[in-house]
């Protein structure tokens, strides 16, 4: 097997296993800590208002230099160091400074780890769905292991193995090598960022994406934000919580094979359409029935939902990006257009859950994800994209 690829997938067992720790336990700890359900929407706001200039900077400074792994490496090491700060926190100050802080470093590893897998996935003929489904390989395993440590030495463990999980992805990185085409020549003339953006916005895929985007991810942040603490008021304990989000991302494995499949017969347009479609029907299970069964049937069917969302919607934002330049589209993409959501939705979510609870944000969900399924339908087109340098 060629080591890059191998590199690659240890890296993404790592670093997905990294968000294991931390993403369902992180609104445990701020109530911990006694942060409000507004609180905790600002912290989002906060995160998202940095993002929205970090990591399309940062994109295009990884999309310009000779090997982009530096510029991901030090993005690790100072994530990883600021959430070994962050676990220290009770006052919400240090907490939000924290936060900045890591939205500017931390946050334009998805892009950039996410340009860099479908480069190395590209270069061998491999889907990109083989690459990330060992990230659900380790989400499954550092989730309910997480679960299980928070139950016996507290919540600041989650915090330490984040860190660890991020050095390690640091240190995998340097055994990929960096063969022709997965970087950018010296000699390469650059495109400006605003020559990108003009070839964008003659996209039409690529602007109905957006907007669908925008919608959906507007009317699902409050549900996800505070999806365990609606799971902790149902009655589910921190393991429970773990293992809620343990058993749908081993099942993520066999199925994100499945989706590279898909996408080659069908197109990774159908496939995210599918993949919304899915996410509002099981949003509607939520609505009807508020159970703790109904979550973990949720969590089960969001292996279907996650895996091929996972692995459509970034094939098909870097499918129609001007060429070389997919880490700056997928930056601008998936955190500066999920930032400015994230500004508006953050903050009304946490004032939605501290006056009516959690069960509201489902209905909104449900909604959010209906219409973004119906723009995609009527927007899709092949790539057509031209740049000018």
């Amino acid at each position: 097997m060629n080591r890059n690829l191998t590199s690659i997938r240890i890296y993404y067992l790592f670093w997905l296993g990294a968000s294991g720790f931390i993403y369902p336990f992180i609104s445990l700890f701020y109530k911990h800590q006694g942060l409000s359900g507004t609180q905790m929407g600002w912290l989002g706001t906060i995160g998202s208002i940095i993002a929205l200039v970090s990591a399309p900077l940062i994109g295009r400074i990884s999309d310009n230099v000779s090997n982009p792994r530096h510029v991901l490496q030090i993005c690790l090491i100072g994530s990883a160091t600021l959430y070994l700060f962050l676990s220290q926190q009770s006052a919400f100050i240090w907490i939000a400074l924290i936060i900045a802080i890591d939205a500017f470093i931390g946050v334009p590893t998805y892009p950039l780890s996410d340009a860099l897998a479908l480069k190395i996935a590209s270069h061998q003929k491999e889907g990109y769905g083989s690459i990330r489904l060992w990230g659900s390989l380790g989400w499954a395993i550092t989730a309910f292991v997480g679960g299980w440590i928070v139950e016996r030495t507290g919540l600041v463990s989650v915090f330490i193995g984040y860190a660890v999980f991020y050095i390690g992805c640091a240190l995998t990185l340097l055994a990929v090598t960096s063969p022709r085409d997965l970087t950018q020549k010296n000699d390469e003339p650059r495109p400006k960022l605003k020559a990108v953006l003009q070839a964008l916005v003659r996209d039409r895929a690529l602007i109905g994406l957006a907007i669908a985007f925008a919608l959906f991810w507007l009317c699902s942040n409050g549900r996800q934000q505070f999806e365990a603490l609606y799971m902790q008021q149902l009655g589910a304990s921190a393991r429970v919580i773990g293992w809620a989000y343990t058993y749908p991302a081993l099942l993520e494995i066999p199925i994100m094979l499945w989706a590279d499949r898909l996408m080659r017969k069908y197109g990774n347009g159908k496939l995210l359409t599918v993949a919304l479609l899915i996410e509002a029907l099981v949003m509607g299970i939520i609505v009807i029935y508020p159970s703790l069964g109904s979550f973990l049937f949720m969590r089960l069917a969001s292996s279907f939902y996650y895996s091929f969302y996972a692995i459509s919607s970034v094939a098909y934002a870097s499918e129609h990006a001007p060429a070389g330049q997919s880490a700056t589209v997928l930056s601008l993409y998936f955190v500066t257009l999920g930032g400015i959501i994230a500004l508006v939705a953050s903050p009304i979510s946490g004032m939605i859950f501290d006056r009516a609870g959690a069960y509201p944000l489902y209905i909104i969900a449900m909604v959010g994800a209906f219409a973004a399924w119906l723009i995609l339908v009527f927007t899709q087109n092949k790539p057509s994209i031209s740049l000018e340098v």
